[in-house]
């Protein structure tokens, strides 16, 4: 009886196991896409889209790949605010912050403000993940909070390649 218990446990957690979701990665950044979603790739970034054909909902997350960090987390926020959100979108307020939770080396900041892009309004949102002298940010444009699942589950997978120390052997 043991062995078909254990039998079964395996097959389920095998199974459930190769129904997940692969890992992808870009740049420094791994992360679960999210499913379903158009992705489109490029040589700084990998967005991901979708739209409700039948309510014209649409979410937009793109993923920018690491720069040099100019200070510290919020002044990488600030930065990236300025150069990302403000070169995409309309923003007619400054960002709301999201409280940050930086429970290891990589430090989390993040904002969201309504937007205007032609006749699209939305809320954009803005993460920048710092350390290690590095700067990952993620910006995301929608007009319906039916995607913050989608969008909380990519921003949770998200997780950074530390660098690797290099020792210098004594001679």
């Amino acid at each position: 009886m043991k062995q078909i218990l254990l039998l079964v446990f395996c097959f389920l957690a095998f199974s459930a196991t190769a129904l997940a979701q692969a890992s992808e990665t870009f740049d420094i950044a791994t992360f679960q896409p999210p499913e379903g979603w158009e992705k489109q790739p490029s040589k700084d970034s990998v967005q991901f889209s979708t739209e409700d054909k039948e309510s014209g909902a649409h979410c937009v997350i793109t993923l920018v790949k690491s720069v040099p960090s100019p200070g510290t987390s919020k002044e990488n926020f600030a930065a990236a605010w300025q150069t990302l959100v403000k070169k995409a979108v309309n923003v007619a307020a400054a960002p709301q912050m999201i409280p940050s939770n930086n429970p290891e080396d990589w430090a989390l900041e993040g904002g969201f403000a309504p937007f205007e892009k032609g006749r699209i309004k939305g809320v954009v949102l803005l993460y920048t993940i710092s350390g290690y002298g590095k700067m990952v940010n993620v910006m995301i444009l929608t007009d319906s909070q039916v995607y913050e699942p989608n969008i909380r589950a990519f921003v949770e997978s998200i997780s950074l390649e530390k660098p690797v120390k290099r020792t210098v052997p004594e001679l």
